[in-house]
């Protein structure tokens, strides 16, 4: 259901409905190259899979639901030489509760996630984290989303408050999004096609295996690589049926960082990369329409 991948604040965007169509089964391929415009500054490639299914169980048609998000995504590059490699599968458990108050909704949700380099058995690669997201309907056309997200990673509690928006605004136009998750414009050209522009933002850590848990003195560190990116871009869909959804997205990252860490309870040293560069998206989705 989601445009992107993204952390958990991303999937609520979606869940919530501050968007005109649910994605029930999406997969998604990003590839950004190294060269362009930075191309003595950290040079970075990255290889960006995800696949996640969205599955609402409504309590009764039309009302309170619970939703279930299993998702897997994989990042492989390569940035100023150094190699990654890394996964994240994890399951987000929703439960959107309508009319708590008139004209207002509540969806409170809990993500557990597993975080790691590929290849390694790693102690301590397992995050936990939460949401909630409240939604008031101004109109019928103009919602609006406020809220705060909270995940345990591991370079330390990260907190983030929450701003959304579903605006129809007329006909074949429509912004939605949970900021600063995500933020998107559509215009509807026919039933077969749509375009727009997207900007997402991602903040996620992953263990990596401890190389040397001793730095100047202080042990018991352990390692993880932070990645920080920022997308704007223009996408088309392409409507193959009624419900099969292939899009195209390019755009540039904006104050993309990579960062590799050692964290400890009296150390937290880090190495700090930072580039910029194009992004091509490719995706495929088994969509529901909303409106």
């Amino acid at each position: 259901m989601k445009r992107i991948i993204l952390p958990g604040y991303i999937i609520l965007s979606s869940i919530a409905h501050a968007q005109p169509y649910l994605d029930v089964l999406r997969t998604n391929y990003t590839y950004s190259p190294e060269g362009a415009l930075n191309t003595k500054k950290n040079p970075l490639t990255s290889n960006f899979f995800n696949i996640n299914l969205n599955v609402p169980i409504e309590l009764k048609k039309g009302g309170d639901a619970f939703i279930i998000n299993p998702f897997f995504e994989q990042n492989q590059g390569q940035v100023s030489g150094n190699d990654f490699h890394v996964l994240s599968k994890g399951l987000f458990v929703g439960f959107l509760k309508k009319d708590l108050f008139p004209n207002w909704n509540l969806l409170s949700a809990f993500i557990i996630r597993r975080n790691k380099e590929a290849g390694e058995d790693l102690p301590d690669d397992w995050q936990y984290g939460g949401a909630i997201l409240t939604t008031y309907k101004r109109s019928e056309h103009l919602s609006l989303k406020f809220g705060i997200y909270y995940n345990k990673e591991f370079f330390g509690n990260y907190f983030m408050a929450l701003a959304g928006i579903d605006w129809q605004i007329d006909k074949k136009n429509t912004l939605f999004g949970v900021l600063p998750g995500n933020l998107v414009f559509e215009h509807k050209v026919n039933q077969r096609l749509s375009y727009g522009s997207a900007f997402r933002a991602l903040t996620n850590s992953y263990r990596l295996a401890t190389t040397d848990s001793c730095i100047n003195g202080n042990c018991g560190g352990k390692n993880y690589l932070r990645i920080d990116d920022n997308q704007l871009g223009i996408y088309g869909d392409v409507y193959l049926s009624k419900k099969i959804v292939l899009s195209g997205e390019m755009g540039y990252t904006i104050l993309r960082r990579y960062r590799y860490g050692i964290k400890g309870e009296n150390i937290h040293e880090k190495t700090d990369y930072r580039n910029d560069n194009f992004y091509f998206r490719a995706s495929l989705a088994y969509r529901l329409s909303l409106r």
